[in-house]
């Protein structure tokens, strides 16, 4: 498995690999950057342009400085359960009791992790409204709200789809 992947015998905890988060800090320095020369530029459609592009990549910049700093980890499972930080409805703590089937399904990129939940709408209900409709689509398409995409996962769904099925205890 990958340094972004702890594996313990009780506990394995995928963190998301540090590239994106990089990217997206190059890509928000070079766009404010181009907002502050607009700004300094002069003219009215300059100042509107030059402030809507410094704002907007501003915010991308924090978010990947944080992204960076803080590094929450995607996934954490334990044999009590599974802590999901990765997906887009961010389910938080589901007891394995909670847990249905935790399938692989083909996306391009590679395999999408899809951690199938017993009542979907316990899970979207712990979710922000926005995240909670998205999720309501996924489960709709996909059988589940929790879908980690392969481009978050360091490794392929498979290996930790293995992992989680290797953590879940025998009664469930």
């Amino acid at each position: 498995m990958s340094s972004a992947v702890t594996r313990e015998p009780d506990r394995l905890e995928i963190r998301a690999p540090q590239t994106a988060a990089v990217v997206a800090l190059g890509t928000g320095l070079i766009g404010m950057a181009a907002g502050v020369w607009l700004l300094l530029s002069g003219g009215t459609a300059s100042l509107v342009l030059g402030g809507v592009l410094a704002v907007f990549f501003g915010v991308g910049v924090v978010r990947a400085v944080l992204r960076l700093v803080r590094g929450r980890p995607l996934l954490v499972a334990t044999r009590e359960g599974i802590d999901d930080g990765g997906s887009i409805v961010a389910a938080g703590f589901l007891p394995w009791s909670e847990v249905g089937g935790i399938d692989v399904l083909a996306a391009r990129g590679g395999g999408m992790l899809v951690i199938g939940v017993r009542d979907p709408e316990t899970v979207l209900s712990r979710a922000t409204p926005a995240r909670a409709r998205v999720g309501r689509t996924q489960a709709g398409r996909l059988g589940s709200p929790v879908v980690l995409p392969p481009t978050v996962l360091p490794v392929p769904a498979a290996e930790i789809a293995e992992e989680l099925e290797r953590l879940r205890p025998d009664a469930v």
